[in-house]
Order: C-alpha cells, then structure tokens, then sequence
C-alpha cells in the first residue's frame, strides 16, 4: 500500500476508512463520485482497502476551499470574502445552509460572478 501519495494542489489526501465506499465518501465530504474517480486515475471503486489513500478534489476552479470554524455562518462567510450568500450556496449544493458543521470544508467563490 502506497502511503506516501501526492495529491495535486486543488486536491487532498484521504485514508480509507472501515466501511467506506466511493459512495459514502462522496457524500461525506460533499463531492461527486465522478470527481473523486477523476482524481484517482485506476482506482476501483469496488476493491477499496482500509488505509488506502485516495486524493479528493478541494474546489473547482475559481473556487477555494475554507474550514467551517465555531460561529461561522453563511452570512459571516460572505461578508468576510465579499461574495453573496447565494454564489457559497451554488458552489456548494449539498451544504445545509442551517446545519453547518465546525471542520467542514466547502467552496467560495473566489470573486462573486453576479
């Protein structure tokens, strides 16, 4: 097992978890299955292995990614970086804007498109 993989910047290492499949994962961290495929070139979905380590895509482009931290909400975020509530909402479907989670990681805007 390769421990020791490198991700590419806009990506981030993830261990294999008892349990996990590329579905669940996907879930989880809020990104789809075809993105994570697409960051783990021969990967196979069905024949995961504990400990393995995979790379998961942070953001798209134009986009960077933040850690929820105590306090944050939707709209402290968007006045802290000047975009709308609405564009953090977009970047981020799965995100329930009223169940934030302290760790969570989504998406900004890096400049408001409206």
């Amino acid at each position: 097992m390769n421990n020791s993989r490198q991700c590419q910047a806009d990506q981030y290492l993830y261990a294999i978890q008892p349990g996990d499949t590329l579905n669940y994962i996907a879930l989880r961290l809020e990104k789809s299955v075809s993105r994570i495929m697409a960051a783990n070139p021969g990967l196979d979905p069905f024949n995961l292995r504990v400990g393995q380590i995979i790379c998961v895509p942070a953001c798209p482009p134009n986009h960077r990614p933040i850690i929820i931290q105590p306090g944050d909400t939707l709209y402290r975020i968007s006045q802290t970086n000047g975009i709308t509530i609405a564009s953090i909402l977009e970047a981020n479907p799965s995100v329930d804007p009223n169940y934030l989670r302290v760790g969570q990681r989504i998406c900004i805007p890096t400049a408001c498109a409206d």
